[in-house]
C-alpha cells in the first residue's frame, strides 16, 4: 500500500514539473522569438496608424497571413514583411508561428534577401525540425549562395523526411563540379556525366561547360537530346553529332550540311525554305516554359524562378529576325 502511494506521488510530481517546465519553455521561446524578430523589424514601411490598427485589433493569424500574402503577390514585399512581423508578435500557437515564419521566409526569398530568408527559415526549423518547406527553401538559398555542401546536408534532412531528393542531390553536385575552378573542362564533364541517371539535364550542363571554356563541342563525350539544348546548338558554327537524326535535321534546315533529310518541325521547315529562297535574316528564337506552373521566361532555367520546380523547363522555338548589331541602340 505504501509503495502504491509513493508511486502515485512520483507520477503527480512528474506531471507538475512537466507542466511548469512547459510554461517556462513557452515563455523562453517567446522571448527568443521576439529578440530574433527585432533584427528584421521593418515596420516603418507601414504608417503608424496602420501599425497600431493591426496590433490592437483582434485579427487572427490567418487573416494577417492573408493580408501579408496579398501584399507579397502585388510585389509590395516591405509591407508584407511588416504584416508578418506584427502577426508573429500576436500569436502564441507554435504551429501558427511556424507557418508565419515560413511565409516570412518566402517573402524574403522572393525579394532577394537571401541571408534574411535563411535566418528566418532556420528559426522555423528550430521550432519544427520536420518542416519540409523550410528545408526545401534552405536548399535553394544555399544553391543561390553557392554553398553547395550546406545544400547537400539539408537535402539529407529532407530525404530522412521521406522526400525524394535524388534529382536535387545530382543537380547540386553537378553545380559544385561545374563551378570548381580547379578542375579542367574535360574532367568536369566526366564527373558530371556520372550524375546523368538521376538528373538528365546534366548533359546540358556539360555542353554549357564546354561552350564557356571554349572547348570544341565535337569533343563532347555525350550529346543531350536536341530538344534540351536546341538554343545552345543554334549558336554552333559547325554541324555536330550528325549521327543523331534530330541534329542532322536541324543542321540541314540551317543549310549547314548537304545531305538531304526529312524535316518534321514546322519552324525548321520555314527556316529551310527561307534559306533556299535567299532570305538570310530569318533565325530561331526561343522561349522557356515551366511545365509545372506554365509561366514563360526569356532565359533558360534548371529550377523554375516562379514555382521552384526542378527540371521543369520546356524550350519552345519560333521564327524571328536576326538582330543587326550595327543598328542596335546603346
Amino acid at each position: 500500500m505504501f509503495g502504491i502511494v509513493v508511486l502515485i506521488f512520483i507520477v503527480f510530481m512528474v506531471a507538475i514539473l512537466s507542466y511548469v517546465w512547459g510554461i517556462f519553455k513557452t515563455k523562453d521561446e517567446k522571448k527568443n522569438l521576439e529578440k530574433f524578430m527585432k533584427k528584421f523589424d521593418s515596420l516603418n514601411s507601414l504608417s503608424d496608424k496602420h501599425i497600431k490598427l493591426l496590433q490592437n485589433l483582434e485579427i487572427d493569424a490567418q487573416s494577417l497571413s492573408l493580408l501579408g500574402s496579398t501584399f507579397a503577390k502585388n510585389g509590395d514585399f516591405e509591407k508584407a514583411i511588416s504584416v508578418y512581423i506584427i502577426a508573429l508578435g500576436k500569436i502564441k500557437n507554435k504551429a501558427q508561428k511556424e507557418f508565419i515564419l515560413s511565409e516570412l521566409g518566402k517573402v524574403y526569398f522572393k525579394a532577394g534577401f537571401m541571408q534574411n530568408s535563411m535566418e528566418v527559415f532556420l528559426k522555423a526549423v528550430e521550432l519544427s525540425p520536420r518542416n519540409a518547406l523550410a528545408l526545401r527553401f534552405l536548399t535553394m538559398i544555399d544553391e543561390k549562395l553557392k554553398l553547395y555542401d550546406d545544400a547537400l546536408e539539408t537535402l539529407v534532412s529532407l530525404n530522412e523526411l521521406g522526400v525524394d531528393t535524388k534529382a536535387n542531390v545530382a543537380y547540386i553536385k553537378a553545380l559544385k563540379i561545374m563551378n570548381d575552378k580547379n578542375i579542367e573542362p574535360t574532367q568536369k564533364v566526366q564527373k558530371m556525366l556520372e550524375l546523368k541517371a538521376d538528373f538528365p539535364l546534366v548533359a546540358r550542363m556539360c555542353m554549357q561547360t564546354f561552350i564557356r571554356q571554349g572547348v570544341n563541342l565535337k569533343n563532347l563525350p555525350h550529346f543531350p537530346v536536341l530538344s534540351d539544348v536546341i538554343d545552345l546548338v543554334n549558336s554552333s558554327d559547325t554541324a555536330i553529332n550528325l549521327s543523331d537524326d534530330d541534329y542532322k535535321e536541324f543542321f540541314f534546315a540551317k543549310s549547314m550540311i548537304d545531305e538531304t533529310t526529312a524535316i518534321k518541325s514546322f519552324e525548321l521547315n520555314v527556316l529551310r525554305a527561307t534559306n533556299l529562297g535567299g532570305y538570310k535574316k530569318a533565325t530561331l528564337g526561343f522561349s522557356y516554359i515551366c511545365k509545372h506552373c506554365k509561366n514563360a521566361f526569356p532565359m533558360h532555367f534548371y529550377r523554375c524562378p516562379m514555382c521552384h520546380e526542378l527540371a521543369s523547363v520546356s524550350i519552345k522555338t519560333h521564327i524571328t529576325e536576326k538582330s543587326d548589331e550595327n543598328h542596335m541602340p546603346f
